[in-house]
């Protein structure tokens, strides 16, 4: 696999994550399912109901079909035989080009400073809030990276190669 064929994969995988994760985001909030585990203003409630562990856990099943599915039809199907250190890192590197759009696009831009109206955001959620929510989410969000590439990884590399 060549540095472009990676760039490229990483490119088109992270485009769709993208469109998908925004999709996402719409469905939340327009559901209301992000209240479940947050409070008003972002930031996740002192006590979580089983509801809001319940769409915590779908969301991470999503994040982990998403990483095997790009694995698979990114590479799998396009001939790659790669080690598992280099599946890793690829998925590590997949997983922060979404984790970097949800945290500057979604949450500063999007949630923090646009705040369509389509979305429904109560006004506690603010730039103020979403600041503070970005702070407490970078570590504990490139840590929830680091295993959900570490097992799609594992699962592929079991699985396809």
């Amino acid at each position: 696999m060549t540095v472009v064929a990676i760039i490229q994969s990483l490119l088109i995988w992270g485009i769709i994550g993208a469109v998908l994760f925004s999709l996402f985001v719409v469905f939340v909030f327009r559901s209301g399912i992000v209240y479940t585990a947050r409070n008003e203003d972002g930031l996740l409630k002192n006590s979580i109901p089983l509801a809001g562990y319940l769409a915590s856990v779908g969301f991470l099943v999503l994040v982990m079909l998403f990483l095997l599915v790009a694995n698979y039809f990114g590479l799998y199907l396009r001939g790659f035989q790669l080690s598992f250190w280099s599946l890793l890192t690829i998925n590590l590197a997949l997983y922060l080009l979404l984790f970097l759009y949800d945290t500057f696009v979604i949450d500063g831009l999007v949630l923090g400073y646009w705040r369509p109206d389509f979305l429904h955001l109560p006004q506690a959620m603010g730039a103020e809030s979403m600041r503070t929510h970005i702070r407490k989410s970078i570590v504990p969000g490139l840590l929830f990276g680091l295993v959900v590439a570490l097992v799609c990884s594992a699962i592929t590399f079991y699985f396809f190669w």
